[in-house]
């Protein structure tokens, strides 16, 4: 994947704005002390973006909407979109940045393994192993700790330029 990734710091990957600061689409390096190298993407939330490491989709003109089953459909976004997650909470058209290569974290519902594929679910922003049948896979991601019981958490994960994969 050929492009151009402009520098950016700690700060303004956890930044939300009403009006752009960058370009949208513009991809953004940073390398972490702690996380090592990060890519992020910059965009615009299509409807409120509940907050940090929340699953979003990406729609025409690098608008994100948070992951569901309903979003991630063919029809919808689909097969081969964009998906990452976003860095901060994002009221409805703010402009952030959205996790898209490296170590981070995604929202994941309770008992998610360590992994495992991932799909989209019906909880906004949150993926799951489960494997629900109308679901979307979600392909270039995958968990580093499993959630246990706990209900919808963040959990560690490695994004490799995750993409909306098959219907299950």
């Amino acid at each position: 994947m050929a492009q151009a990734t402009i520098g950016i710091s700690a700060a303004q990957v956890t930044a939300s704005t009403s009006t752009a600061e960058f370009r949208l689409g513009t991809v953004g390096g940073y390398d972490s002390p702690t996380l090592g190298y990060q890519e992020f993407v910059y965009g615009q939330a299509n409807g409120a973006i509940t907050g940090a490491g929340y699953g979003v989709v990406e729609q025409t003109g690098f608008d994100f909407i948070m992951a569901t089953t309903t979003t991630t459909a063919p029809g919808a976004s689909g097969y081969g979109t964009r998906f990452g997650a976003a860095q901060a909470a994002l009221a409805d058209n703010e402009h952030g940045w959205f996790q898209i290569y490296g170590k981070g974290s995604i929202r994941t519902l309770a008992s998610a393994a360590k992994g495992t594929r991932l799909n989209s679910t019906a909880t906004g922003g949150a993926l799951d192993d489960d494997g629900t049948a109308g679901a979307e896979a979600i392909s270039g991601l995958v968990i580093l700790t499993a959630t246990g019981a706990s209900a919808a958490t963040n959990a560690d994960a490695v994004f490799s330029y995750p993409v909306v994969g098959e219907t299950l």
